[in-house]
């Protein structure tokens, strides 16, 4: 009897440590869409691995946080974004590493003055739909960062479904 109350306690105990962990997960997501949307870089940053790779569509990647820190300079500097979550990330967990899906429609103002984002991999259409699809990390102090982000464009979806 003592057996299946310890199996039925460590299943409990398991499921609300997941649940916590997928929360912590989620609220990452929350402080990047306020940072994205407020152009705040070192919030934005502060979610990320020391070893993260950014790998835009059609750019070569950008490794490790303090280029991704001077990739986003001339993003937040040239344009001010809204994100409109079309589908809130998806999170599996595997141990001390996590697999987030999730779909933004992110829909970018130029700023006075500027007729473009002088950045290569930066999203520079004024409404893209995009499926994201992040790898995370638990460091040894038991935080989530991410680890790896990429993404991929689906307007071609859009246009698809529309059509059929």
């Amino acid at each position: 009897m003592r057996f299946i109350f310890f199996v039925v306690g460590l299943f409990l105990f398991s499921t609300s440590t997941i649940g916590d962990e997928i929360q912590e997960i989620t609220n990452l997501y929350r402080t990047w869409i306020v940072a994205v949307e407020e152009g705040d870089i070192k919030s934005y940053v502060s979610v990320l691995h020391e070893d993260v790779k950014l790998m835009p569509p059609g750019s070569p990647p950008f490794e490790g946080k303090e280029k991704y820190k001077e990739f986003l300079k001339p993003v937040f500097a040239s344009a001010d974004y809204e994100i409109d979550v079309k589908v809130e990330p998806s999170v599996d967990i595997l141990g001390d590493v996590a697999i987030a899906e999730y779909e933004y429609v992110i829909y970018l103002k130029l700023k006075e003055g500027q007729e473009a984002i002088n950045q290569p991999g930066a999203i520079q259409a004024s409404r893209s739909h995009n499926a994201y699809f992040d790898v995370l990390i638990k460091n040894s102090q038991g935080k989530w960062s991410v680890f790896r982000h990429t993404w991929r464009d689906k307007g071609y979806d859009m246009a698809a479904s529309d059509s059929g």
